[in-house]
């Protein structure tokens, strides 16, 4: 289904402008945007990660407000593939017939593995709010702004073991598909080779939506685990600490980003600690800088804030810079053409909000944001504490993952 969302020209948005503190491109103006409409589009699940659209969105109205791109607005429209790759399937090929001119702040389980063929055939590339298969990282027309879960995956192991001095970490793995358990099991393999520790129990039998965990947290008991590795999303997370607390099994637990919220910690009061990697600076600490015109503009347009918002807000900002390096007619080959020129480091709005440089540039694989931040809960507490500092790829021997390439 279809949800066209046109630029916003009120009090609201407005209000956005003076609060983010963003500014409009060169060719901007005090006046709001009136001329040709730029059409893009973002393709999302709203059963998993609803956030990235509206944050593109919120970015994109105070852009448009203060004048847009030589006085002509951004259109976002967004596509709810409800978890169907047959749904994210025609919503690409909706989006491409409109004459969207490329994919901004999507955020999905499955978009790029489905589609990114058919953006290869179109000439047309996806600035990803929240990357989540291994596709996003892998082939040439898409750079996501977030990490996504197969570095944090590596990270969060790193962090585990060579900060918190696990040294039997059992892992639990939804793998999605086979790909997906590759790509999961090129992630360990990552964090093997940079600390020589292997997982003591890797399951990869999990599946989303599953009613039971009992099996999986059973056992756990014969692993002798000093702590697990869990890499479902945030609800689910919760479920399987419930079950292991149910089953006395109280270890230190090691999770994604997908967790990183305070519905999720407000949801858990687990008796050991519980630590994962923020793809983007920790938005939950008042004292970090980096967040507070993003988070202005969340509470303006009412948008949750969680790192999945975090990534649809720089996915706009990053195609904003990009947009303003094209002279001449904006079409989509023209805007492929200069996302692949963009090789020089976004420092504009937002840039500190990530730990490493985001570019495009015209390789067969992007793995920009290859930085997180260490978060925890302290045992039967319900609040993030921020660890820091930045875990670059380059302290792990990171690799990206090529399996889908």
């Amino acid at each position: 289904m279809k949800k066209k969302a046109l630029a916003v020209f009120g009090i609201a948005a407005a209000s956005a402008l003076v609060l983010s503190g963003c500014s409009a491109s060169d060719g901007g103006s005090d006046s709001a945007a009136t001329g040709e409409p730029i059409v893009i589009a973002a393709v999302y699940d709203g059963n998993f990660f609803p956030e990235a659209p509206p944050a593109a969105q919120a970015v994109f109205d105070e852009y448009n407000a203060a004048g847009g791109f030589n006085g002509r607005p951004i259109q976002l429209d967004t596509y709810d593939e409800k978890t169907d790759p047959a749904t994210s399937a025609t919503a690409t090929k909706d989006a491409l017939d409109s004459g969207a001119i490329a994919f901004v702040g999507s955020s999905s389980l499955m978009n790029c593995a489905v589609n990114n063929q058919t953006w290869s055939d179109n000439n047309i590339v996806s600035i990803q709010g929240t990357g989540v298969d291994p596709f996003c990282f892998s082939t040439p027309n898409v750079a996501a702004a977030n990490t996504g879960p197969f570095y944090d995956t590596t990270a969060s192991l790193y962090n585990g073991s060579e900060v918190l001095g696990y040294k039997a970490i059992c892992g639990l793995f939804v793998p999605d598909d086979a790909v997906g358990k590759a790509a999961y099991e090129q992630a360990v393999a990552n964090w093997s080779e940079a600390t020589g520790e292997k997982l003591a129990l890797a399951d990869y039998s999990l599946t989303r939506g599953m009613t039971s965990y009992a099996a999986n947290v059973a056992a756990l008991k014969s692993a002798n685990c000093d702590a697990v590795f869990i890499n479902e999303v945030g609800a689910a997370d919760a479920a399987i600490l419930a079950e292991m607390t149910n089953q006395g099994i109280v270890l230190p637990a090691l999770l994604l980003t997908s967790a990183y919220s305070d519905q999720f910690a407000q949801s858990v009061n687990y008796g050991a600690q519980i630590t994962l990697p923020a793809e983007f600076a920790p938005y939950t600490d008042a004292k970090d800088e980096n967040c507070v015109e993003w988070r202005a503009l969340m509470e303006a347009n009412g948008i949750a804030a969680t790192s999945f918002a975090q990534g649809g807000y720089l996915a706009a900002q990053y195609f904003i810079a990009i947009l303003e390096t094209i002279e001449g007619d904006v079409t989509r080959d023209a805007f492929t053409e200069a996302a692949k020129a963009y090789t020089t480091p976004y420092a504009g709005t937002g840039a500190g909000m990530a730990g490493s440089p985001w570019t495009f540039g015209p390789e067969d694989s992007h793995q920009p944001n290859a930085a997180s931040w260490m978060m925890h809960i302290e045992p039967n507490t319900q609040a993030w504490v921020s660890d820091g500092p930045w875990l670059l790829g380059s302290d792990m021997g990171w690799k990206n993952t090529t399996i889908a390439g």
